[in-house]
């Protein structure tokens, strides 16, 4: 665990599913380690999860001459998107220490916005999550922990990642996080032979993208602070044509001495899941957690 959250603790008998009223808990410290819920992965169970992608040409666009076309395409490349079941593995760093590399499996569903997430390896559960709207329910089954809080500051207080600039969804399955309301905060456009560069500026902090020109894609964002120092950079590589849309094979979040490497094995486009592939059942002697938001 990298931070410390203000957080209560309760127990209850009998299992239950997270759609349950959760009640607030009393101040308690808590201090579970990211460490103990990663595991080292066999080649065999990497090769067991990979599946044939096609490596054919990414789609050419024709010129972008305006932001505005440019995040029109953005935001609807991925409309008829409706859920992913993605299998993975996630390495992370913390502190400047590379921890063991785990599997990772991820549930998403667009509407309702729903995103899951288990960790483990060797049919050993070390993590299992679900993002609902703007809550996160983190169960750590190794130290019976219930963690549930607002999404990103959850992830923060695990990993010391802060994937708010990304949102959760959009930082854990490779997704641009733009769309037409941001044509307003367009500082910068400047296309060239190789990339887009596309600058957009917030009230606390500024983004730097770069835009593949040829194919409209992410390759590189970059968030600085008012200051102008660098404070996150996410870089999205090996775009792959699943099913008719162009997704990264691997994504990377860098801040400071923190990162997080995923690796996609396959992704499952529109499975049609259901309400029931992301229900997260948890014991009823769970010691829960709430971090303040």
């Amino acid at each position: 665990m990298k931070r410390n959250p203000s957080a209560g603790g309760q127990g209850s008998k009998g299992a239950r599913e997270i759609e349950s009223p959760l009640l607030p808990c009393p101040p308690a410290p808590f201090h579970p380690v990211w460490s103990q819920i990663i595991f080292l992965l066999p080649l065999s169970l990497l090769l067991l999860t990979s599946c044939a992608t096609s490596r054919s040409a990414l789609p050419q666009l024709p010129p972008i001459t305006s932001s505005t076309e440019l995040l029109r395409l953005i935001s609807s490349r991925y409309d008829s998107l409706r859920d992913q079941d993605m299998r993975a593995t996630v390495d992370l760093t913390i502190d400047g220490v590379r921890e063991r590399r785990a599997s990772a499996r991820v549930w998403h569903k667009k509407i309702p916005a729903e995103l899951k997430m288990v960790i483990g390896g060797m049919g050993i559960t070390f993590m299992s999550a679900r993002a609902q709207n703007d809550t996160l329910h983190v169960h750590l089954p190794r130290e019976n922990h219930y963690i549930v809080g607002q999404s990103e500051k959850v992830l923060y207080t695990l990993t010391g990642v802060d994937l708010s600039y990304y949102t959760i969804d959009h930082a854990i399955l490779g997704l641009p996080n733009l769309t037409l309301l941001d044509a307003p905060r367009v500082s910068r456009f400047e296309p060239d032979r190789e990339n887009i560069l596309l600058e957009l500026r917030y009230p606390l902090y500024l983004r730097r993208l770069w835009i593949v020109t040829q194919t409209g894609l992410l390759r590189e964002e970059k968030i600085y602070d008012p200051d102008g120092q660098l404070i996150s950079t996410r870089r999205l590589s090996d775009y792959r044509d699943e099913k008719g849309f162009a997704l990264p094979r691997h994504i990377e979040i860098h801040q400071g001495q923190d990162i997080i490497r995923i690796n996609v094995k396959s992704r499952n486009i529109n499975p049609g899941l259901s309400k029931k592939d992301f229900n997260l059942r948890v014991p009823g002697d769970v010691t829960r957690y709430d971090v303040e938001r």
